[in-house]
């Protein structure tokens, strides 16, 4: 009986070994193919291994490329008879190497035609083979015979009629002839390192080429002399496991004793610009098959101007049955999902797995050694990031989420959690944005209408992270102790104040209170102030403090007051050198004015002073104010002396309406408005003190907040 190979259906075989996800897979394989025809190939004394990959593109304008075939030549041993054979038998594993057999396959999935020309040799006659493949046949147009020895001796297989599209085809259309370089330093590293251990096996010189309408672009060569040592190399065991009981309630498994895997690593340290991104791969047949992530290892990062590869390669990496058929990914079983089958009827208890989740156990403790500079440094800096975090009020969760880089300073790192911050808060915000817009479901009326809306504070509330209620919290205490500060001054308890005065200098009474609230000769409210104790919405205001009214200016930089004249100055006797304690921008054409006076200052003896300040400005502002808001602020008054035109408000405190303010010339126009505020130090002690203990007891502070009185 004669015996007969089966032959596989050809898109059948397709629909088994799946379309790689990488799309350079097709070019990788072709160059493996060309490495080891030229293994197998003698090369005569000076003659020097070559591979060269031209890839044509088409285009109207110069900055549109289409790829249009791949050209892939070396000077290897060519077509023979065995290594054609082969090339038209599906899962033959007979090639060294060991081949799955299926890679030319990875051909047909994204082009639809190869053409291979092929010389090689038999018996010292030159012959030359040339067929074509598509997907609907294998191969045809067969030919193959002997031929002028003078011609070159060349393999080149031809890629075309590729059909690209989506992310594929922005692939290729943005590809670079420098991105092909580093993917094939990245690809075949630790091929070309291992392959010239080997006494008879040498790196092949590979150069790509860009070829567009007929038209060479650009060319650039990986030579072997471009090829890095690695900066270490090492090896770890991987040991086999068995169950302990697979009757037992829980799963254990112990380590198969003097049963382990020696899987090797090769560590390689490359400049910037040849390498595309730092990796740790996993590899079969000298290749990278399966990346492995670590957080202290960033893909793109590069520390001190270079890049780092690390690969790991061995023989049970190499064994087909433990590698996908398309080649991207290891097949070796998982432990978990092997847990689920403890219980079956037909478990072995006695079977032997090595899992894949011991490989990468394996390789994450080893890590850390290989790239302990990078460990260390990152360490230091997550700590740096943390402080920075704090000094900002940011989360250190947050902080920790930005993509900050080794190489990146504290002005950096600052911007880019800032922006992580601003990337969290805009999504919090669009989802407390839905939340407020769902109140409109709500009615007051209705029974569960307070239940509702506990609800929708649940959700809003939890949009707000831990920490900033943390935050929130140490916030209302420092106002408490703020407002502490405050009592003391007025009841003269600061040590500072029983001190005797030093000699010849004079003791500050009203600069307690001025510095507390709002630190003297500030020109920005956007620094540290507790202009809170006076009003919620002042710190909101952009304002100075002790600043003379001729140098105020607002947010954008323009004087409060116009250029006023020398003659202007005598004949008015306008006194621009004023400095009122306090001064903000409110809103457009209003103004805050705030004067301080020391806690035994009669308040009466100075009523008149904050209409002066608003006069001058109403009369020679260079942006017209027509509002006026004063707030005198002592702790000494009479109430004999408070004027008719005052009234008493709900705190205790003295409040004068509407005071017009008249132009400063024969007319004597209306021109703007006043409203003056008389309040006592201890009431605003007292209303300070009453807003953060609503606030502490909403966020169930211990009982800090406790009101002596004044």
């Amino acid at each position: 009986m004669s015996a007969k190979t089966a032959r596989m259906n050809l898109s059948g075989a397709m629909d088994f070994i799946k379309k790689s996800k990488y799309p350079l897979t097709p070019l990788y394989e072709a160059i493996t193919n060309s490495l080891e025809a030229i293994s197998q190939r003698d090369f005569s004394s000076g003659e020097e291994p070559l591979i060269t990959v031209r890839l044509y593109f088409t285009g109207l304008i110069n900055e549109i490329k289409e790829l249009q075939k791949i050209e892939i030549i070396d000077n290897g041993e060519g077509f023979t008879l065995e290594s054609y054979k082969r090339f038209g038998e599906f899962f033959d594993k007979s090639k060294g190497y060991n081949n799955n057999g299926t890679g030319r396959l990875q051909f047909l999935h994204r082009f639809d035609k190869i053409e291979v020309e092929s010389k090689y040799n038999i018996e010292g006659i030159t012959h030359q083979r040339s067929f074509t493949c598509d997907t609907a046949h294998f191969i045809q147009n067969e030919k193959d015979g002997a031929c002028d020895t003078t011609e070159e001796f060349l393999t080149k297989i031809t890629l075309s009629g590729g059909v690209f599209e989506g992310e594929e085809k922005t692939f290729f259309d943005e590809l670079s002839i420098e991105k092909i370089i580093k993917d094939i330093n990245r690809q075949f590293l630790l091929r070309f390192y291992l392959d010239a251990q080997k006494e008879d096996l040498s790196m092949p010189k590979i150069t790509v080429i860009f070829i567009k309408d007929e038209e060479e672009l650009d060319s650039q060569s990986l030579t072997p002399e471009s090829i890095p040592e690695p900066q270490s190399i090492g090896k770890i065991k991987v040991p086999y496991l068995k169950i302990v009981d697979s009757k037992a309630d829980k799963v254990a498994w112990k380590s198969v004793e003097d049963k382990d895997e020696v899987i090797k690593w090769a560590h390689f340290k490359m400049p910037e610009g040849d390498l595309e991104k730092n990796d740790v791969y996993l590899c079969s047949k000298d290749m990278p098959v399966q990346a492995l992530t670590f957080k202290q290892i960033k893909k793109k990062e590069s520390i001190d101007g270079f890049k780092y590869l690390t690969a790991f390669y061995g023989e049970v990496l190499d064994n087909p049955k433990n590698v996908s058929d398309t080649v991207d990914c290891f097949k070796f079983p998982d432990k978990k999902e092997t847990e689920t089958s403890v219980s079956d009827l037909f478990f072995d208890e006695d079977e032997e797995f090595l899992f894949f989740d011991s490989i990468k156990e394996q390789v994450n403790r080893v890590i850390p050694s290989i790239y302990k500079d990078i460990f260390d440094l990152r360490s230091k800096q997550e700590k740096d990031i943390e402080r920075i975090a704090k000094a900002h009020g940011i989360p250190i969760e947050v902080a920790l989420k930005a993509r900050i880089n080794l190489t990146d300073d504290e002005q950096l790192i600052t911007k880019k959690i800032y922006i992580e911050q601003s990337n969290i808060l805009a999504e919090k915000g669009f989802k407390a944005k839905i939340l407020h817009e769902s109140l409109n479901e709500l009615n007051p009326i209705s029974d569960n209408y307070q239940k509702e809306l506990e609800k929708k504070v649940i959700e809003l509330s939890a949009l707000i992270e831990d920490q900033n209620k943390e935050e929130l919290s140490r916030y209302i205490i420092r106002r408490e102790m703020v407002a502490d500060i405050l009592k003391k001054i007025l009841t003269e308890e600061l040590k500072y104040q029983r001190q005797p005065a030093i000699k010849g200098k004079k003791k500050e009474k009203e600069g307690l209170v001025h510095d507390l609230i709002f630190k003297r000769k500030s020109s920005d409210t956007s620094i540290l102030n507790d202009l809170w104790i006076l009003n919620e919405e002042f710190l909101h205001f952009y304002g100075c403090s002790d600043i003379q009214l001729s140098q105020i200016k607002n947010d954008k930089g323009e004087n409060l007051l116009i250029d006023l004249t020398k003659e202007q100055i005598e004949k008015y006797g306008i006194k621009p050198e004023r400095r009122p304690d306090i001064f903000l921008f409110a809103e457009e054409g209003k103004c805050v004015l705030v004067e301080l006076k020391a806690p035994r200052v009669d308040l009466s003896d100075h009523l008149n002073q904050m209409g002066k300040y608003c006069r001058l400005i109403a009369n020679y502002c260079d942006k017209k104010f027509d509002r006026f808001y004063c707030y005198l602020i002592g702790e000494d008054i009479d109430l004999i002396d408070i004027p008719d035109d005052y009234d008493e408000t709900v705190n205790g405190d003295w409040l004068k309406p509407d005071e017009s303010i008249k132009s400063n010339d024969n007319n004597r126009n209306k021109i703007a408005i006043m409203q003056t505020e008389i309040i006592k130090m201890s009431s605003l002690y007292s209303r300070a003190h009453r807003r953060n203990k609503s606030f502490a007891e909403k966020l169930g502070l211990p009982d800090l907040l406790a009101n002596d009185g004044i």
